[in-house]
C-alpha cells in the first residue's frame, strides 16, 4: 500500500477520481485533499502564466539591447569619421597658416586669423 503522502501529483489525482467514483463514499479528507491538488494546480498555471510574461519581456528586452548596440556602433563610427575629418582640417588650416606665414617673412592679418583659429581648435599659439 502506497500512503497519500508518498504518492506523485498524477497518482494522487488518478486516486481520487477513483474514491470520488465510488457510490456514497464521502470522506472529508479527500475533499480537503482535492481542494490542495486543485489549487496547487492553479497556482502552477500562475506561475506558468508569469514565466511566460517574463521569458516575452526578457525577449523584447533582448531585442532592444541588440538594437541600441547597433546605434551604438553606427554613432562611435560616424564620430571616428568626424574626428578624422577635424584632424584633416586642422592639418590643411596649419599648412595655410605656414604658407601665408613663409610667403612674406611675417604673418599678415589672414595669416593671425589662422593662428587665432588654430589655438581656438586646441593647436598653435595665440598672439
Amino acid at each position: 500500500m502506497t500512503y497519500v503522502r508518498e504518492q506523485s501529483s498524477t497518482e494522487l489525482a488518478v486516486h481520487m477520481r477513483s474514491l470520488q467514483k465510488m457510490p456514497g463514499w464521502h470522506d472529508p479528507l479527500a475533499d480537503r485533499l482535492w481542494q490542495e491538488v486543485e489549487a496547487l494546480k492553479a497556482e502552477v498555471a500562475g506561475l506558468r502564466t508569469g514565466y511566460e510574461a517574463y521569458e516575452r519581456v526578457k525577449a523584447e528586452l533582448k531585442a532592444e539591447n541588440e538594437r541600441l548596440e547597433r546605434n551604438r556602433d553606427m554613432w562611435k563610427g560616424q564620430v571616428d569619421r568626424q574626428c578624422e575629418t577635424i584632424e584633416g582640417l586642422r592639418k590643411a588650416l596649419k599648412a595655410a597658416e605656414d604658407a601665408m606665414w613663409h610667403a612674406d617673412g611675417n604673418m599678415d592679418g589672414e595669416a593671425a586669423d589662422a593662428r587665432d583659429a588654430l589655438a581656438d581648435l586646441g593647436q598653435g599659439e595665440q598672439s
